[in-house]
């Protein structure tokens, strides 16, 4: 008869762990219930085996993998629409599984089909899994299994998962041009510093004469860099590196996100971003039946930048002493039109179609923003390399105009 080793809850609440012997693991998470216990793992043998913990090395190596956004909204759907149609959640998942292969979801889906057939919910199964499916979705599933309303769920989950990657989408190709140019600016200059300078140099210090100030301005500038490009460049390296160290302590994040939100255009983008995630989030939570604490408390994990994080976190302990969910998030980077939309949905008990028609609009003005954004990037990244150019060829015409004047 094989041995299973288990994690339960008893009566009290209180976690215990142990080992029994029944026929299959149906029999084990029966024996289980029978005695008074809530299954949270039932797994077969006394421990992990295989490889590092997995079944084999294939299961190990998917375990390595992410999953990505479009998976997940299809999954999402795929349960919505399975659920909706009176599948139960084992059959759903079972079909769900089937629709991948080889990837981290594909095994997940496997793991989870276990403990559901152990006798777990499947927020419980989830609960196993936060790399894969975050709070939000966790804490979604299990205001859907209290209220039986688990395929909507699903669909707000899909749809949720949509709109953050359509909002991410948004973000990253306003900032795609900017990059390239940026870097094609970088090129330029440092083809003419380092190729085409030196030469001009060479020639008209040859001719033995005074160089203009412009001119020799241009020549002193590329001797520099060519002399201490490696220091420049290690300079550089060393400058990031600090600063993504510096990101990944607490303060040191707030700080550089607090410093972005104050960029001018770049800062106005970050917070329409902020501000329709935000108001996405919560509208689903709060529609679906999450608390207002426990919906900020989420959303703040969902959050990017930590301002607003650290905003969210404070306003759902303020909202567990009894202050009104606009008050509490009122704060100089939070915009005054969202405070005062959440106090009008707050005082007709409409806060979450509010919230809905203030992602809208959002979304809507982001995308005015990165259009704009664009619009005002091209023009000055022109200007910006323009100048360069132009004040190369500047400089190379003046001297060239008092060599031959010079001559005469």
């Amino acid at each position: 008869m094989p041995q299973f080793s288990y994690t339960a809850l008893d009566a009290g609440g209180s976690e215990i762990a142990g080992k029994l012997q029944a026929d299959d693991m149906s029999a084990a998470a029966l024996i289980l219930r029978q005695r008074g216990l809530r299954v949270m793992e039932l797994k077969q043998g006394g421990g992990p085996s295989g490889f590092l913990g997995q079944d084999n090395f294939s299961d190990w190596l998917a375990s390595q993998r992410s999953v990505s956004n479009s998976a997940l909204i299809f999954f999402f759907r795929q349960m919505s629409f399975m659920l909706r149609t009176g599948l139960p959640v084992a059959h759903a998942l079972e079909l769900a599984k089937a629709q991948l292969s080889g990837s981290r979801l594909n095994l997940t889906l496997r793991l989870m089909l276990k403990d559901i057939e152990a006798g777990q919910s499947l927020s419980s199964a989830m609960r196993k899994h936060k790399a894969v499916f975050p709070d939000m979705a966790v804490n979604l599933v299990v205001a859907g299994e209290s209220s039986g309303d688990l395929h909507a769920i699903m669909e707000r989950l899909a749809v949720h998962f949509d709109k953050k990657a359509a909002l991410r989408a948004q973000m990253i190709n306003a900032m795609i041009y900017p990059a390239v140019v940026v870097l094609a600016a970088i090129g330029v200059g440092t083809f003419m510093v380092v190729k085409i300078i030196p030469k001009f140099a060479q020639f008209l210090l040859g001719q033995g004469k005074a160089l203009p100030p412009s001119t020799q301005m241009l020549i002193d500038i590329s001797a520099v860099v060519r002399a201490n490009g490696l220091f420049i460049v290690g300079g550089l390296i060393a400058f990031i590196t600090l600063v993504l160290l510096l990101y990944q302590t607490r303060m040191g994040r707030l700080w550089i996100d607090h410093l972005l939100l104050r960029i001018p255009v770049i800062g106005s983008l970050l917070v329409t971003g902020s501000m329709a995630q935000m108001s996405w989030a919560l509208s689903i939570l709060l529609r679906s039946g999450v608390t207002v604490y426990d919906a900020m408390k989420i959303t703040a994990s969902l959050i990017g930048n930590r301002v607003y994080a650290d905003k969210l976190q404070a306003a759902s302990v303020k909202i567990l002493e009894g202050r009104e969910v606009s008050r509490s998030l009122s704060h100089p980077k939070i915009p005054p039109l969202v405070v005062q939309m959440i106090a009008v949905g707050e005082s007709t008990g409409n806060l979450d179609p509010v919230l809905q028609e203030l992602g809208v609009y959002y979304e809507k003005l982001l995308e005015i923003a990165i259009k704009r954004l664009s619009a005002l990037i091209e023009p000055a990244m022109i200007l910006v390399i323009g100048s360069m150019v132009g004040f190369v060829y500047y400089a190379f015409f003046q001297a060239l105009f008092s060599l031959v004047s010079g001559g005469r």
